[in-house]
């Protein structure tokens, strides 16, 4: 799994849209085959190490759950091979992940953790950040823009003498 940070809001998709495109325009023709070939875009979710550790669990058991491979070391797209043997093969980057799980075996066998996986791709479809509200209080300081979601329903219009107007449920 790589980590990759774009320098603008679009670099991503234009850094990875040829790839997508030429590798699936290669499986399409190896095997005869038309239509959609990715599930879905990517996703870019900002997350605590928690769910961090979720996200980098569920990328690795994808080609399993795929049918494709029995166990991630033996899927040959997977960074799992790098990180297993904890040797360079020129691409993965394997010091911020070997930096948090040494014992890269032990951490592909403990079990998923599914709720963080829901709240995961719950994120990735919302937009918003990942992770306790300390990491998020500590996001929105560091942006200077306000993170988790707001209150449901109108908000209260000002009144006269700057005070607000109470609202129906009051």
């Amino acid at each position: 799994m790589s980590i990759l940070v774009p320098s603008d809001e679009d670099g991503l998709r234009r850094a990875l849209a040829p790839v997508h495109r030429r590798y699936a325009g290669h499986v399409h023709a190896r095997l005869r085959r038309t239509g959609h070939f990715w599930q879905g875009r990517f996703g870019a979710v900002v997350m605590d190490e928690t769910h961090l550790a979720a996200a980098l669990r569920y990328v690795a058991f994808n080609p399993v759950r795929a049918g494709l491979a029995d166990q991630p070391r033996d899927w040959a797209w997977s960074s799992a091979h790098a990180h297993l043997s904890a040797s360079n093969d020129g691409i993965t980057a394997l010091a911020p992940v070997l930096a948090r799980f040494p014992d890269f075996a032990g951490f592909l066998d403990t079990p998923a953790d599914g709720a963080a996986i829901k709240r995961l791709r719950q994120a990735e479809t919302i937009g918003r950040p990942l992770g306790d509200d300390g990491f998020v209080s500590a996001l929105e300081d560091r942006c200077g823009s306000p993170l988790k979601p707001a209150r449901r329903g109108p908000r209260p219009r000002p009144q006269a003498d700057g005070a607000l107007a109470p609202s129906l449920s009051s």
